[in-house]
């Protein structure tokens, strides 16, 4: 015993004096560091299983603010290139009008995004094709950033841009019109570098049938049959399959047939506010049991009853959080802001370069790091590994 928590000591030790070097490489890092220091790790049959939380104190991050920058932030739902379509605003300005760009990333210490395609209902015949010309202009964020942000397709990817302190970028597509009636066009898309597709937006489609339909036209189907087949093929092609906006019906019959986790992009809970767009117990529960991940969207609407009106703030998120992390656990948690999507945000967290309020937050409730960490990106990148690779 004695032979093994002296090295532990020393690693320790090594760890704490190396704090402020960690970029989010993860064991990859730490390895680095303590082979660096002439020092062996003990031998596991799978060393990832010796997590860096478990090695050190959390009395390192006294400071949320430095815990958030050293975390790996993931938000998995924006839509800034509906803005730089519809206003004219640019990736690589610091735009005025827009709640995100490289530099509010920048600042707020976002290190993952994904860009989210939206199909306007005037271009819902033409989905598919105004889907890739948007993939083409998200691709221009990264020909025009000056080596500062990076597309990513695969977990790898993913570690290596941010392990280059770039900021990385994924594509999803919000609304299922795109794929039309070409089951394929899910591999197409998925060649495009779309790592999911949210089934629908507000508008039911070949696929199924929306939230907003069944609630307030009185729809009651689910998947359709080729919605079916679509499911299937997200699943053969490692495709993340989205279910925010999604009817209830629709929503269990994708955790009927979904062999991967599910994935709620940018999601709510209904029994803290009942909205047709928030996930009641049970479907938060079936994520849970899927594997998967809820984004906690950021829109006032979904946080509170009257949030239009009357507003909202991070407390309203942290309480989301909290029910997610009563009934389900911390593992299914994480941020889908749907900054940039039309929203009106918490009054404390108006852009993206006040993501550090919502860690001090999380802080200040009682949130040990390991769990904030999750809740950051972790519990997200888990999925994403798991299912895209």
């Amino acid at each position: 015993m004695i032979k093994f928590f002296v090295p532990l000591a020393v690693i320790g030790a090594v760890v704490y004096m190396n704090r402020g070097n960690f970029g989010g490489g993860g064991m990859t890092e730490l390895h680095s560091v303590i082979n660096n220091a002439g020092i062996s790790l003990p031998q596991y049959e799978n060393n990832s299983e010796l997590k860096l939380t478990e090695m050190t104190d959390s009395t390192v991050y006294e400071d949320p603010v430095k815990l958030h920058f050293d975390a790996l932030l993931v938000d998995t739902h924006n839509d800034l290139i509906w803005q730089v379509y519809n206003k004219g605003a640019d990736f690589n300005v610091r735009n005025s009008f827009t709640h995100s760009d490289i530099f509010k990333f920048r600042e707020g210490g976002l290190d993952i995004q994904v860009f989210a395609v939206w199909i306007p209902l005037n271009k819902a015949k033409s989905s598919f094709d105004f889907t890739m010309s948007q993939i083409e202009r998200l691709k221009k964020f990264q020909t025009e950033s000056n080596g500062e942000f990076e597309f990513a397709k695969s977990y790898d990817d993913i570690m290596r841009i941010t392990g280059n302190k770039k900021i990385c970028g994924l594509i999803g597509i919000e609304g299922g019109t795109a794929v039309e009636s070409d089951v394929e066009n899910v591999r197409r898309f998925f060649d495009e570098g779309v790592r999911y597709i949210g089934l629908t937006w507000n508008n039911s489609n070949l696929i199924a049938t929306s939230a907003k339909d069944a609630v307030t036209a009185g729809k009651s189907s689910g998947l359709t049959e080729y919605g079916k087949e679509v499911v299937k093929k997200m699943n053969e092609t490692g495709m993340l399959i989205d279910v925010s906006h999604l009817s209830e019906a629709a929503f269990w019959d994708v955790m009927e047939i979904s062999s991967d986790p599910v994935i709620a992009s940018h999601s709510n809970c209904y029994s803290l506010n009942p909205h047709y767009r928030n996930l009641t117990d049970e479907q938060i529960k079936a994520i849970a049991e899927s594997n998967g991940y809820i984004g906690i969207n950021f829109y006032d609407e979904f946080l509170v009853k009257g949030g239009k009106k009357y507003g909202a703030s991070i407390d309203d998120i942290i309480r989301h959080i909290d029910h997610i992390k009563s009934i389900a656990g911390v593992d299914y948690i994480g941020i889908g802001s749907d900054f940039d999507g039309g929203i009106s945000a918490p009054s404390d967290l108006q852009d993206a370069t006040q993501y550090p309020e919502l860690t001090k937050k999380l802080f200040e409730k009682g949130y040990n790091p390991e769990e904030i960490k999750k809740i950051l990106g972790l519990n997200f990148l888990r999925v994403f590994k798991q299912v895209c690779g």
